[in-house]
């Protein structure tokens, strides 16, 4: 149902870079990626998305890429965004962050694709 490249262990082997990285300046790494059915009957497949927080006080966010109109697996990136010196949000001094989206609308033919900065992985949603 899932296929996961890790970045991490790769470049721990000596390859130089793996396929999939994200390019993004800000991407944030995943260690816990998973589907779930929505709160209540009805709402469809949930993304849901946890890992170490990138820096204090950081947002992360779910990033779907629109461009393909009909791509086989499509990207959902995960980036993190500074908070303004001003916005006291309560995930300021947070160790982990944990971050859902709902895929109804969002999936590919095949299927959806996290990437982040450690990795991607590919969710199998032809069967679901």
């Amino acid at each position: 149902m899932e296929l996961v490249v890790n970045n991490n262990e790769q470049m721990k082997a000596g390859m130089m870079a793996a396929p999939g990285k994200s390019g993004r300046v800000n991407a944030a790494d995943f260690d816990s990626a998973e589907l779930r059915a929505g709160p209540t009957l009805g709402q469809g497949l949930y993304l849901i998305v946890s890992g170490p927080a990138p820096k204090s006080g950081a947002n992360v966010r779910l990033l779907p890429v629109l461009g393909d109109p009909e791509p086989e697996y499509r990207k959902i990136e995960l980036a993190w965004e500074a908070h303004a010196a001003n916005d006291h949000d309560v995930s300021m001094g947070v160790e982990r962050y944990e971050k859902s989206m709902p895929l109804s609308g969002l999936s590919g033919t095949k299927g959806i694709e996290l990437v982040g900065a450690n990795g991607t992985k590919k969710f199998d949603l032809t069967g679901h």
